[in-house]
């Protein structure tokens, strides 16, 4: 497989960024390289020199020395939006794809959806697919299995895409600068920027991956950085200014939107009477169901009891 990859072009790149799973990445890796047309570079974020880093490129010594992945240590972590950045330009693809480091593809339905992509929808820029999700060994429904957003008020209203769902092509993620710098929400506004720069979104409506869940597995806990709630709002008003909505998107919205400000309003300020206020009279005036309502309760008790679900 080496020496074919080195004379045929490449059609597919899979970029997976990884960190702090030295002992996870391996199965992620083996589901990856499945075709010589195909390559698979690692991103490695753990910091060039850290104990991760180097437990890291250990364990994947192997594949290393076999010409079987491309290996890019960072120099600092950098979080995972410069991380698949750097896996972008260094990509030979026409057609780039993401693997977390911790989950790994279905047999057959990378290939299944390439094809579908190339030979089917060849003037969409974006091509989604579903995912299986597994805990602790067992498949579980969470959800957020499906890929939801071919247009792009289906998007903003009601879009769900994880980063290892979206396959696209390397001309159009380079036109859209690539993934914007945020501590998290990186493959929702990689979906809204998309929209916003007019490009065509297909779907692969089978599952491609597995996505896993782990016991404190997840870079991110507790408290998550509002900025990337906060960027996801301000591309969701630019996206809003080029659709046409009704009456009820655009109380959904601004309800979704008065809530993350409550949150802002709350860091930097502090609880407070007018902030009592504002949850009264802009989310709950806003809240259009059920749900919407039981919602805004929650905010009120998180409020009463001084919880605070984002940090600065």
């Amino acid at each position: 497989m080496t020496s074919l990859k080195r004379y045929k072009v490449i059609e597919l790149s899979i970029i997976i960024p990884t960190y702090g799973r030295a002992n996870k990445i391996k199965i992620a890796i083996d589901s990856a390289i499945i075709d010589c047309d195909f390559e698979v570079i690692v991103v490695d974020d753990n910091g060039i020199g850290s104990k991760q880093q180097i437990e890291t490129q250990k364990a994947l010594e192997g594949y290393i020395k076999a010409g079987l992945i491309k290996y890019l240590p960072l120099k600092d972590n950098s979080g995972a939006s410069l991380a698949r950045n750097v896996g972008i330009e260094e990509a030979s693809g026409r057609y780039i794809t993401f693997l977390d480091d911790d989950d790994y593809f279905l047999p057959g339905e990378l290939i299944a959806k390439l094809n579908y992509f190339k030979k089917e929808r060849p003037d969409f820029d974006i091509c989604g697919s579903d995912m299986k999700v597994k805990e602790k060994n067992v498949y579980i429904e969470t959800g957020d299995e499906k890929f939801i957003g071919e247009n792009a008020k289906e998007f903003l209203l009601h879009g769900s895409s994880y980063t290892s769902m979206i396959m696209i092509k390397k001309s159009s993620i380079q036109k859209i600068g690539g993934f914007l710098i945020t501590p998290y929400l990186q493959d929702h506004t990689l979906m809204l920027n998309a929209y916003i720069n007019d490009l065509k979104v297909c779907a692969y409506n089978r599952a491609t991956f597995v996505h896993t869940i782990h016991e404190g597995g997840t870079i991110t806990n507790g408290t998550r950085p509002i900025r990337g709630v906060e960027l996801r709002c301000e591309l969701e008003r630019k996206l809003s200014g080029k659709l046409v909505l009704d009456k009820k998107d655009v109380r959904d919205l601004y309800y979704r939107w008065n809530t993350i400000e409550f949150y802002r309003r709350w860091l930097e300020s502090g609880r407070s009477l007018s902030l009592l206020k504002f949850l009264l009279t802009k989310i709950f005036f806003y809240s259009n169901s059920k749900i919407d309502y039981v919602d805004s309760f929650k905010l009120l008790i998180k409020f009463l009891i001084k919880y605070q679900y984002y940090s600065k």
